[in-house]
């Protein structure tokens, strides 16, 4: 499916966030992306795949989850007006250990890793905004590894209000329970001990 000029807008002013371009550049970019629609529940990419895109979410919001010992335990939450993608799995060629997972009716555009490839051989400013989005990225997953190590689910949960108060707007309790590695329960007895200290 072809994007509108609308739908591209907002990738162009994700873009202008990180690397300067110009009309030609510009629309050689976005000539690569494609719009998929994927519904609630419904995954853009599951375990044991090579994850052969990245996306743009254009609408909607998506669960990053693994299986472990047969449980999903949620890693990452992704919202509309960012990039996403398994980057390991991307940058490597080799299957992924994720789940894509549209909590709501989504749409994203994508670009496929051959596209990707040959704008940045073609045009060295694509090149430059894939190293600097990567890098964005993984600092954010640094701080995610750093935070599940030396905060408690507590301190997790105020600084997750703070940095990524969308969560809380749009996640389902028992997903923000697994991604702070908690149980439900245990979600809904720091949320009332915080209330409380507040009275």
């Amino acid at each position: 499916m072809i994007p509108s000029a609308e739908d591209l807008e907002k990738v162009k002013e994700f873009i202008s966030r990180f690397v300067s371009f110009n009309d030609e550049q510009l629309n050689a970019f976005l000539q690569t992306m494609e719009m998929k629609r994927v519904p609630k529940g419904a995954c853009l990419m599951e375990a044991g795949q090579v994850c052969d895109y990245v996306a743009f979410i254009n609408k909607g919001h998506f669960r990053t989850f693994c299986i472990i010992n047969q449980e999903e335990v949620t890693y990452n939450f992704s919202f509309e007006g960012n990039f996403y993608t398994d980057y390991p799995s991307f940058l490597t060629r080799q299957p992924s250990m994720e789940y894509h997972q549209a909590l709501v009716d989504s749409e994203v555009l994508v670009v496929s890793y051959e596209k990707m490839q040959r704008t940045y051989r073609q045009m060295p400013v694509w090149e430059k905004f894939g190293r600097l989005i990567a890098e964005f990225i993984l600092v954010r997953i640094a701080e995610r590894n750093r935070a599940m190590l030396f905060l408690s689910p507590e301190e997790q949960y105020l600084n997750l209000m703070k940095s990524r108060p969308k969560v809380f707007e749009k996640i389902p309790q028992h997903y923000i329970a697994s991604y702070l590695g908690i149980q439900p329960e245990s979600l809904s007895r720091i949320r009332k001990r915080l209330s409380e200290s507040k009275k």
